[in-house]
Parts: C-alpha cells; structure tokens; sequence
C-alpha cells in the first residue's frame, strides 16, 4: 500500500513537472526571439489548460511580436474573460486599440488598468497619452504628473508632458520636461529642445 501511495505522488509530481516544462518551453522560445515557435509551445499547452492567463497572455505577445494584432487581441481578450483586473491585458487591450486611433476605447481598457492597479506607473503614462490625444489637456496632465511621481526614471512621460506644456505656451517647464527626458536618454527630446528651447 505504501509503494502503491508513493508511486502515485512520483508519478503526480512527474506530470507537474512535465506541465510546467512544457509552458516554460514557449517562455524560453520567446526570449530567444522565436515566436513562432513560442506560439506553438504555448499553443500545445493551452490545448492541455485552456484558460491558463499566463500562457494565453504570453501567446498573445507573441502574436504581437510578429504584428499579428487580430490573433493578439483575441488572446488578451481571453485572458480578461478570466481576470478582468488583469494589468497587462488591460494594457495590451487599450494600446491594441491606441494604435488604432480608437482613444476612447483605449482610455477605457487603460482606466480599468489604473482602477485595479493605482501604483502602476506605466498605466497612468498610457491613460495620459489617450487623453492627449483626445485634446483632455488637464487629465492628460494628470496622469503625467502621477505616472512621474510613481516613477521619476520614466522619461518617456517628462517628453510628452513637455508637448502637452509647448502646446499650452508654458515653454519654461516644457523645456524642462525635455532636458530631463534627454537626461534619460529619450531620443526625441532633442529635437524638441532644438525646436522649442533655443
């Protein structure tokens, strides 16, 4: 009895382990680069475990290495269906639709991100941009000021903070959001201080 109770939990470890080689196969295929070959490991696992949020997430970056946006969204989606708080869902969801122009939708996939998720930087710099774009100058200057304030490293806030300001006439702070974005090595500041600041 006691053989046959041992057995069992070796082989219960065994298929656990063979599980979670097999989902860690597409994470190594996708940090080598090779996202097809990541999206049929994760594929072959989600065959096993359909629902599984990390795997159907990381299939769906996959797909959007290789700009296969439709396949992308269908997977974020997925993951939402199963955790609607999730961040990088709702993140990935919201620059799906951002990168189609469609800010309203991607304002609200990033405000979901930023309810659930209040001390996350990234997604307060995403709402902002939504909002910049839309012309929602004191909420895009909101979110730029707490994404900043949750992280001063962001350099890609203090450059668009800086237009947000050039737009507004404060020329003064704008061209202290550039000089402290090219600080942190954002290209594109440059020319905005050459354009704005000399």
């Amino acid at each position: 009895m006691y053989m046959r109770y041992l057995f069992f939990i070796l082989f219960a470890g065994l298929i656990v382990s063979c599980e979670q080689q097999a989902s860690g196969e597409g994470d190594i295929l996708f940090q080598s680069g090779d996202f097809e070959g990541a999206i049929r490991a994760y594929s072959d696992y989600l065959e096993l475990y359909p629902t599984d949020v990390k795997t159907l997430y990381n299939r769906g970056r996959s797909y959007e290495e290789m700009e296969l946006f439709e396949l992308s969204i269908k997977d974020f989606q997925a993951v939402l269906e199963e955790d609607k708080d999730n961040l990088q869902a709702n993140l990935s969801v919201g620059s799906y639709f951002y990168r189609k122009q469609d800010y309203d939708n991607a304002s609200y996939y990033f405000a979901i991100a930023v309810q659930a998720h209040e001390s996350n930087a990234q997604a307060h710099f995403l709402q902002a941009r939504a909002f910049h774009k839309v012309g929602k100058k004191k909420e895009a200057m909101g979110g730029y000021n707490k994404a900043l304030s949750l992280n001063p490293e962001l350099g890609e806030a203090y450059l668009y903070r800086g237009a947000l300001r050039t737009f507004m006439k404060q020329r003064s702070k704008a061209c202290q959001d550039y000089q402290q974005a090219k600080a942190l090595d954002v290209v594109e500041a440059e020319i905005q201080i050459k354009s704005f600041c000399n």
